[in-house]
């Protein structure tokens, strides 16, 4: 299965901060290449670095739980995995200060070619339509935001581990929360293989099925102790994030369009002290839209025309 795209929301705006993150991780990515483990270790997100308050430098041995072979249990009558303990020795080198710091630093790396182009791919297909509901400057507090949260996800679920986490994830998982919070009935297309073909099928079906996906592995690998090099926590952080960030947000501003005072009581006021022969006060101005620039559906020159794209 591919996602090959979605159905567009732009309404005429150019999603620049999506393309510039675009171009910040693939930038950044050339450096860990040109520069090497020791930019990548060293600014890379570490659990223990963060409830530490310390920077991590040097090498740390580290026991995991990996596969080390395939038996058949006959009383259960299936083929089951057999586990072993092994140590490994992470590299850590100096990261920025303060440390915390790597909880952004950390969005921007990735651990190889197919990590990077799979996380910009999605943040292709998602980011654009939601940069444009959000606004642009607002998108990027946003995708920072849910980074960061994401993060914080990660070293909670495992506060002692010395092992780096970097990525994207996190803030693309916030991107496709706030995607199905706006847009839960948009098409998105995928490619089945050359059998089936392409299939369109609505947004929260997509995401909601990877999120299924996430929550059961997270809780798989808490389980069996198995590490896959897979930040589960971060896209169950990062994705919770995003679409509370966006529900939270439209409660609040239908409370605040609520209140305000309906156009027809702001008139009478105004003819009730023209009529006690007070001073004619200036036009009552048009109550603000909240919504003017959250989730709006058209450009402001489309408002004005009264035309939509």
């Amino acid at each position: 299965m591919f996602i090959l795209g979605d159905e567009s929301q732009h309404h005429g705006k150019i999603p620049w901060v999506t393309g510039s993150l675009l171009v910040l991780n693939i930038l950044a990515f050339c450096v860990q290449r040109f520069v090497g483990e020791p930019f990548t270790n060293g600014f890379s997100l570490v659990p223990r670095e963060i409830t530490e308050f310390r920077d991590l430098v040097g090498p740390e041995r580290v026991k995991v739980k990996v596969p080390v072979d395939y038996y058949f249990d006959r009383q259960a009558r299936q083929f089951r995995t057999g586990y072993d303990y092994h140590y490994v020795t992470i590299h850590h080198y100096r990261g920025p200060f303060p440390i915390v710091l790597t909880l952004l630093t950390s969005m921007f790396l990735h651990g190889d070619w197919l990590h990077l182009i799979g996380n910009l791919w999605f943040l292709a297909v998602f980011g654009r339509n939601v940069e444009c509901a959000l606004d642009h400057g607002r998108f990027l507090a946003f995708y920072v935001t849910c980074g960061v949260l994401g993060g914080l996800a990660y070293v909670f679920s495992d506060m002692s581990s010395a092992i780096p986490c970097l990525g994207a994830s996190g803030a693309i998982s916030g991107v496709m929360g706030a995607y199905v919070a706006i847009y839960p009935l948009n098409k998105i297309r995928l490619w089945f293989g050359w059998w089936v073909g392409v299939v369109e099928l609505p947004a929260f079906v997509v995401v909601g099925l990877w999120f299924l996906f996430q929550y059961l592995a997270a809780f798989w690998a808490l389980e069996s102790g198995q590490q896959d090099g897979i930040a589960y926590w971060e896209h169950i952080g990062g994705f919770l994030s995003g679409i509370g960030i966006v529900w939270a947000t439209v409660l609040y501003l239908k409370y605040e369009q609520a209140s305000q005072p309906p156009p027809d009581d702001a008139a009478s006021a105004d003819a009730a002290s023209a009529a006690n022969g007070s001073p004619r006060e200036l036009p009552v101005a048009e109550p603000v839209d909240p919504f003017a620039t959250f989730l709006a559906s058209s450009t402001p020159e489309e408002q004005a025309t009264g035309k939509e794209k």
